[in-house]
Order: C-alpha cells, then structure tokens, then sequence
C-alpha cells in the first residue's frame, strides 16, 4: 500500500474533530449533568424501558479507532479496486471533474447546513440551487426545473405520477423499453400493487431504435387510459431516438411527452434542447445530473434532474409535481431573495395527500452540478461535446472497420456512444481488457435478447487520443488489425443537435470559488454551535468522512464495472450490512436505499410482497400512529394504501390515538385489530416517537400485530436516542430503516442527499431488494434476494455516503454508539431540566422521560402578550422562530408535529457549556416575549434579509433567470460566527434596537 494521501486538514486544531467519538461532552461533564438529573450513570436514561428488548450485551462492531487508523482501514479498501482506463458511459456517465467542485465541497457552512426552511437564514443554500435551476433551465429550455429529486430513475417514477394527476381516470403510462434497465426496473418495482401501470414499447432489433409503427399501435390501444409518453433522447444503444416525431404523436394523442435527457449534452454543440422537440416542446423531463459535479461513485449519490413546461399557456401543470422549488422573492423590505415554494404539496404538510413521500432531495449534489456547470462555462462545455463526439465517431470508425467487430445499429445516429456487435462473448475482451488496465464499456449482450454481443462504448473527456489508441490496440490484439476500408457511419441529422447557442458565462475558477465562498457566510453550521432543530438530529459530520470518501480509489469506479475490479467497494457494503444487522439486531440489511423515507417504501413494498405469498385474506389496511412522521403517511399512500378510499368498505390507513402518555392508545390499537381482522398488513411506528418519547409497550404492540398475521415497521429516524441500547429484533421489530444522515453523522447538504439501510427481520429475508453482497473463497460477489421485490435506485444506492458512515462507525465502535446515544438523551435532558419552569412542554400532560428532543410550547400569557401586541396566535410560533436566528442559531423545528410547538434537538457533539449557552438564549428569548412582544413584528433582525414575503412568492412564480454572470451577493448585517460568540444580554440589547430602526423606517415611508 502507497503512502495516505494528506488529510487536507488538521484534526489537532479542529476541537470538534479530535474529541473521542466526536462527543462534545467530558466524562466530568457527563457525571455532573447525571447528578443534576438525579441519576448515577447513562443507562438510568434508558430505566423506563422494558429490560427484554434492551441489548444485554451489544458486541460485533468492534473497537473504535482513531483518525490515522480509521484513514488506513479506509485508503486499503480503496486500493483494493483495481483503476481502469475506464469507456463504460451507459446508466451514469463519467467526466472530468471541474477544478472548482474540490474547493466548494469543503464550505462547510453549505455541506452541513439543513435545509432552507428558514430562508432568512439560507440564502447561500438558495442560491446555490437558484443557480442550478437557473443554468439547467438554460440548457433544456423549461422555465420550472425542480432543485433536485434522488436519481433519474425515481424521478422518471415521480414524472409518470405527475401524468397520471394531470389527466383525469389514466392509470397507464407508456414507457420505451429503449430507456436504461435499471431505471424500467425500478419504475416497475414502484408501481407494483398501485393504479400505476407500465406499457412497454419494444426497441426494434435492426435499427436499435423504437419503431414508429409500433409506437402509434401501442398508443392507440392504450390512449384512453395512458398519460404519458416517457421517452429518452439517447437510448441505451447510445442510439438517437426521434424525438420530434415522437413529442408530437403524444400531443396528438392529448399525452404528456416526458422526455429522458442528460444535460451535458444539451450544451452548445451538442443535442437539440427538449423545449424545442417536435412542435411545442416536450412536456416534461428527467434525467441524471451526477456528472455535472462529481464522478461515477460506484453509482451514487445521484442527482435526479426534473422540470416541467410553466409559460402562460401551462401555469397549473406544475402544481402536481413532487418535489421542492426555489423562487424568487422580495423581503419586507422588498430586497430580492430566495425562498422554496410549492411546498404545500408535500408529505411534511399533507401527510397522506402528500403528491410524493420524498422528504430528501439531494441538494448539496444539486449545488457543485450549478458549479460545475459554471466552471466548465460556454466554451468548455462546447469543447467537451465538439471533442466526444469527434472522438467517438474516429473510434467507432477505427474498431469497426476491424472486420469481425460491426457497428450493432450501422444506420442508426449517435452522439458520444455507440454499440458494437463483437464475434465471441463480451466477457472474452473485458477480461483481456481487466489485465491491461482497460474497461472497454459495458456488456449489454441481454438487451433485447437478439442472441448478439453487444459492447456498449462510450466517449466523454476522460480519454484522450492516447487512451484511444490503447482501447483500438485491445481490440486487435482480440480480433485482429484494422482494415483500410472506409466504414460508413450515420450522419447526425440537423434536427437532433442544437442550433443556437446556450449563452453560458465563462467564468474564470477562482470567482467562482470566491463567490460559492460567500453564499457560505449566509449560512450556519453544526461547526459553529448547537443547531436545535428537532427530529433532524444536526450532529457534527467529521472531516475525516469527506476525506475517505473522497479517495480516487473509491470516486473512480463505475458501477457497472466487472465485480473483479471492485472488490474494495463490495467488501466495504459487505461490512456495512454486518454491522448495521449487529446494531439493530436483525439478521439482514439492504444498502440500497437512498433516503429515510425511500428506507421506509422498501419496507413496505416487502410487506406487500410477504402477504402476497403468505396471507389467505386481502391485507389492504395499514396503522399509523396519528403522531407519526409525515412520511410514513405519505409512503403508505405511495404504496398503495391508498387514504379513505372506498369500494364496498374502507381500505388504507387507519390512525391510532395516542393515550395520555404521549404513546400509542393500547385500547385503540386492539378495537382496530378487532374491527379490521385479517385484514392488517402491518403497522410504521416511530420510536422514540416525534415527542421525543419512548414507545415502552413496543414489544407488546408487536406481539398483537403478529398475532393478526401483521408485520411491524419501525421508522428509524431517531436511533441517535437508542443505538446500542435496544434490540429491535426482540422489540419485534420486521423492517427498519436507518437515515444516515441523522444518526451516522452523513452531512445534511442543505437538504440532501441522504442515506439510508433498512434491517429485516427472518420473515423478509427472501425478498430484500438490490443486491446482497456475499462472501466467497473467490472474494466478494453479489447476489439478489429469491424473491426480491426489485430495485429503488439504478445501481447500489449512494455508494459515496456509505463510505462516510462506515468511516463513522470505526470513530464509535462498540463503546461509542452506546455513548453517543446516551449522551444524545442526557443532553435533551438536562436542557429540558433547565427550561421546563420558564416554558410548558407537550404533548400536555404527559410526564413521560423525553429521550432526545422534546417539545416546547409558550405559556398562555405569553400567547395572549403576543396578540395584544399585533402577532396573531398562528403566527406566534413561526415568528418566534426566527427569533432564534438573531442569536446566529438555526430555528428548532417549529409547528411540527405539534401546532404550537417547538421541538428541539440538543445531539450529543456539543460541550456543556454551549448547552448552558443555548439554554440561556431560550430564557432570553421568554423574558423577550414577556416584557417586548412587539419585536415579533420585525424579526430576524440581523439576517441578510429581513422576513420572506412567501405568499407572494408562491403567487407569482419566478423559478429561474438567464444567467450571464454570477447573481447579486447578500450581506450579513451581523455574521452569525460573530452573534453565536456574543454575550445574550448585548444580542437583546441589539435586538431591541433593531426593533425600533426598523419600526421607525416603517414609518418614515
């Protein structure tokens, strides 16, 4: 093994860093605050708990390790892959990476930052995506591009759904068997058990494109039920489809035309923008954007790319997508900003109406793709497609005229890929290709099962003319030499390119870097102090993580490569499903999924395909506890258990009260396992519930559920209180996710990406989705369920993230999951300890322990102050809210899951002292309350803008520009570093102060 590559930081100087287990707190901190709490030592917080689903001793994971240990285990898995001149395109592509995304990916201030519902304090995340829409806009011409979905697979599931909402009664949607497997896969996996049906159009064997003739038949006898068209522009030959022709039989036919299209080649020089197919434009696009920002991954993250027509012909078609927007917006004081729109449609607001249960997006990979589109600019972008193209066309000519290789599809155009069709098994030259260090493509022989070879090829700016002359030298010493002969080659006729340019800045590296800097300073970070927001858990996300993720060993694999290449990665999923079945007690784990909320659809979808095997009755009903997280309502709906839908009796989701505790009602739960007998599929439990509070008659719960041939779903989100403590396999527990990005420290990337596993009980094994990676004498390999229910993504999931939290995990070990656990609890308690006199905490009347967050409320007198003082009873929780931003803090979660509450998370990675802190910031703020209520008029005070006008916002969509230089820059009127550092009793003085300028200023106009 060659020599570490250097950290790229100091852990000595980051004090965060270099804390064992990254826990803020001391061993003398930890027993004094114990004291405080009237307890002797950490496993008192868990008393209340039944000792039989406790872990009586948690083993498997190992010893932690420190930093130069963690860094070596990492860097050998890393060398393990075997690097490859690599000319596999196909499910994601791979291009250089911008010199700008490095520099960019280590603001902190925007990798850790949450996302921006607090708009006044995310400006720089806002306009990070702003920038993003704004740009992806410009290369497809769609006026609304969403700020980002999972991948391109799902988010061609979630343009289907918007199809199927727009036209009235449809239940199909066509779909051409020309799109990428994985990506049909997946919108298969998704629509079992739902209205959603799937029409296939065959791709035709000769021309490796879809056969008009077909199309039309297909469409006219499914055009009374059907929605949509989807349809990719480069199809997975690498072939040209007619995208004219084909936008306009779906208008002809009153079908949204969904277009599949990779952005990189919509630039100037390269294909025809989707605005502009056929007459009026497609409808809709998808398409994945990961190698705008980053390389291949082993597959993940993604960035799923949406956007829908918005011009005044079609101004409503996008009130039924899924997924978040940023717009344009005015403050009070009507300075331009951003703020997200649209989100009324979302699970965190309509639960079961919810248009999608995709909580997540993946913002952060979003934000570098607008940076990397940036730091390639006009003239970059122009020359990577004027030269791929020209390079892939020189190669296919070169290979292609070696006589036992053919062009697969000699009269069909190409852009960058093309498909050859070889004379003896594709494995032969792969495996001649693995010796030399060469991947030459992708063996996409099973495609349309012609009985070919077929070797997909594809040309983008990684290689160089030498690397092509290394790939032609592969191939002869296969095959045998060139010939002279001319091979014809298609020409790419003039309506599949573009014609006019795109009109990108060029901007030079460091003004870019510079200005993304900036947006930074208008966020705020875990780094800097204690970031409440509750159910969110904003716990420190180490250096170390980006590090090991960062390694080329790792960035560099494609997903589709042979396994024999990536050994390294398939050990780490391998050690990653062995350690999250130790931590959670279940004998087996996916790594597939790429969020929480995905995590909890995956669970689903197997309890649907467990009752299809096992159950006699129709299992058409599912509970929820009515304090449930939003999206397990709306992934419920996803799945099928449709809310209040009637034949000839009530199917879907029924909701069990809680009793007085803050638990599920026991009594309830039993009259509905009465009422609904053999027809439960399962029920989704959080525990600790979105109170904060622990389900302590789980087990009990379980047995009931089991008893009616139910499963049980545990929602996993909050872990952070109860890693290593309890059992879930003797909870009873059938399927459980982990969100990565909570509990194992992933960073939150201003909204994403996310991760997530999910741990089955026996009963599911069978049917887990993906891949399972197995160990073998002849190494690692994969393998898929007997019965597996699918996929959830186009390859293994956000392959980058697991690296992070295994890297994580080594940091815990054993001994630290307990006690990051532990003091995450201790934390939450000691803070409520000191509030609990000053404010009433809900659920009312509930004195159950609080384990990780709690749920605070304003006394009544404060309520009745605040509408005396103009700040209405609604509007109170909100606005006290952004109270907390003049501190230089982050807003707890406010309003959710109670009305009027504010719901905090302390984590475990702060020190007493910023407790005490945060704690005196709380108290200030309720003395503010009590002797000025007014200055909820005018909050924030020191943000870079005042409060967002978002109803107006909301009512006048404006979701892009065309960019022609960087946006304007924002100021901070007191930087949050600068606010989180100064004494509370001078930030309420300035505060006060603020209150009458701004009153004042009001009145002066």
């Amino acid at each position: 093994m060659s020599v570490l590559p250097p950290f790229g930081f100091e852990p000595e100087k980051l004090p965060r860093e270099s804390r064992t287990h990254y826990i803020g707190l001391s061993d003398s901190e930890i027993h004094s605050m114990l004291n405080e709490l009237g307890l002797n030592q950490l496993e008192d917080l868990y008393s209340h708990i039944p000792q039989n689903t406790r872990f009586s001793s948690f083993q498997g994971v190992g010893k932690h390790k420190n930093h130069q240990e963690i860094a070596k285990d990492v860097y050998e898995l890393a060398c393990k892959n075997q690097p490859l001149l690599s000319f596999a395109g196909d499910g994601i592509q791979a291009y250089k990476v911008p010199s700008v995304i490095g520099p960019i990916c280590g603001i902190r201030e925007l990798t850790t930052a949450y996302t921006p519902y607090q708009p006044e304090r995310s400006q720089g995340t806002l306009m990070t995506l702003w920038i993003y829409q704004s740009l992806i806009s410009m290369l497809t011409g769609f006026e609304a591009v969403n700020a980002s979905m999972w991948d391109r697979s799902t988010c061609a599931y979630e343009a289907i759904q918007t199809a199927l909402r727009l036209k009235k009664g449809s239940t199909q949607a066509i779909v051409f068997e020309s799109i990428y497997p994985g990506d049909l896969e997946v919108l298969k996996t998704l629509s079992e058990e739902t209205r959603t049906e799937i029409v296939i159009v065959p791709v035709d064997k000769h021309t490796g494109q879809t056969c008009l003739t077909t199309l039309k038949q297909v469409v006219s006898e499914n055009a009374s039920l059907a929605s949509c068209i989807l349809f990719p522009q480069t199809n997975h030959f690498g072939v040209l489809e007619q995208v004219d022709l084909i936008t306009d039989l779906a208008h002809e036919h009153s079908l949204q035309a969904i277009a599949i299209i990779d952005p990189m080649l919509l630039g100037t020089g390269g294909l025809k923008a989707p605005a502009q197919f056929g007459k009026c434009g497609a409808d809709m696009i998808v398409g994945e954007g990961q190698h705008l920002a980053i390389g291949p991954n082993f597959g993940g993250p993604g960035l799923g790319i949406f956007g829908i027509r918005f011009h005044e012909n079609n101004k409503n078609a996008i009130r039924s997508t899924a997924g978040r927007y940023v717009g344009h917006a005015k403050d009070l004081n009507g300075v331009d900003c951003k703020v997200m729109v649209l989100s009324t449609r979302e699970q965190h607001i309509r639960k079961e109406k919810a248009t999608s249960n995709i909580c997540s997006n993946q913002s952060f990979v979003a934000s570098i793709a607008g940076a990397g589109i940036l730091g390639r600019g006009e003239n970059g972008l122009f020359e990577i497609l004027t030269r791929a193209s020209t390079k892939a066309r020189f190669l296919a000519s070169k290979l292609a005229s070696i006589p036992q290789v053919k062009l697969a599809f000699p009269d069909s155009p190409f852009f960058h890929e093309f498909c050859l069709s070889l004379p003896q098994p594709v494995e032969i030259l792969i495996k001649k290709g693995l010796s030399e260090g060469i991947l030459p493509g992708v063996d996409i022989s099973s495609r349309g099962h012609y009985g070919q070879n077929l070797l997909l090829v594809s040309v983008t700016d990684i290689q160089n003319d030498a690397d092509l002359e290394k790939l032609i030298h592969l191939f002869t010493s296969v095959y045998g030499e060139t010939q002279d002969s001319i091979v014809h080659l298609p020409p790419t006729p003039n309506e599949f390119l573009r014609q006019n340019p795109v009109g990108l800045p060029n901007l030079s590296e460091s003004e870019i870097i510079e200005y993304y800097q900036h947006l930074g300073t208008l966020n705020v970070s875990p780094d800097k102090g204690l970031y409440p927001l509750g159910s969110c858990t904003m716990k420190y996300n180490p250096y170390i993580n980006d590090w090991a993720a960062s390694l080329s060993g790792f960035t560099d694999t494609h997903p589709q490569a042979p396994e024999s290449s990536v050994q390294g990665n398939l050990e780490l999923l391998y050690r990653i499903q062995n350690l999250f079945s130790k931590i959670t007690g279940l004998p087996a784990v996916t790594t597939q999924p790429v969020a929480g909320a995905q995590g909890e659809l995956v669970g689903i979808k197997m309890f649907q395909a467990y009752h299809r095997d096992h159950s006699k009755t129709v299992r058409d009903i599912i509970l929820l506890p009515r304090s449930a997280h939003g999206t397990n309502f709306a992934t419920a709906t996803v799945a099928g258990y449709e809310a209040g839908v009637k034949t000839d009796k009530f199917s879907g989701i029924q909701l069990i009260e809680a009793d007085s505790s803050g638990q599920m009602d026991i009594d309830h739960l039993k009259s509905l396992l009465t009422q609904f007998c053999g027809r439960i599929a399962g029920i989704m439990v959080t525990n600790p519930n979105t109170c904060g509070i622990s389900e302590t008659r789980f087990k009990e719960v379980a047995d009931l559920i089991h008893a009616e041939g139910g499963l049980v779903y545990m929602d996993g989100a909050n872990m952070n209180a109860i890693a290593g403590w309890l059992n879930l396999g003797a909870m009873g527990v059938d399927a459980v996710h982990q969100n990565l990005h909570k509990t194992w420290s992933i960073p939150h990337g201003g909204g994403g990406p996310g991760d997530c596993v999910v741990a089955v009980s026996e009963k599911l094994i069978d049917y887990l989705p993906g891949i399972q990676v197995i160990h073998s004498e002849g190494g690692f390999k994969t393998v898929r369920a007997p019965k597996s229910i699918g996929s959830f993504h186009r390859h293994f999931g956000n392959f980058a993230h697991k690296i992070r939290c295994y890297t994580y995990l080594l940091a815990l070990g054993e001994e630290g999951i307990r006690k990051m656990s532990a003091t995450a609890v201790l934390s939450s308690r000691y803070l409520l300890n000191k509030l609990k006199d000053a404010y009433p905490s809900l659920p009312e009347g509930s004195n159950e322990p609080r384990m990780h967050e709690f749920i605070l409320t304003l006394p009544e007198s404060a309520f009745l102050a605040l509408e005396k003082a103009g700040v209405s009873h609604a509007q109170a929780i909100g606005r006290v809210g952004k109270l907390f931003l003049d501190f230089g803090l982050h807003a707890p979660t406010v309003a959710w899951p109670e009305t009027y509450g504010l719901m905090i998370e302390p984590t475990e990675s702060f020190t007493q002292s910023e407790l005490d802190k945060f704690s005196e910031v709380v108290l200030a703020i309720r003395n503010l309350l009590h002797e000025h209520p007014e200055v909820l008029l005018t909050v924030p005070h020191f943000t870079p803008i005042r409060r967002v006008d978002d109803v107006t916002a909301n009512k006048n969509l404006v979701l892009s520009e065309h960019l022609r230089a960087l946006p304007y820059r924002m100021q901070n009127l007191i930087d949050p570093s600068e606010l989180i550092q100064m004494p509370v009793r001078e930030i309420c003085s300035k505060i006060l102060e603020a209150h009458k300028q701004a009153v004042a200023t009001v009145r002066s106009h």
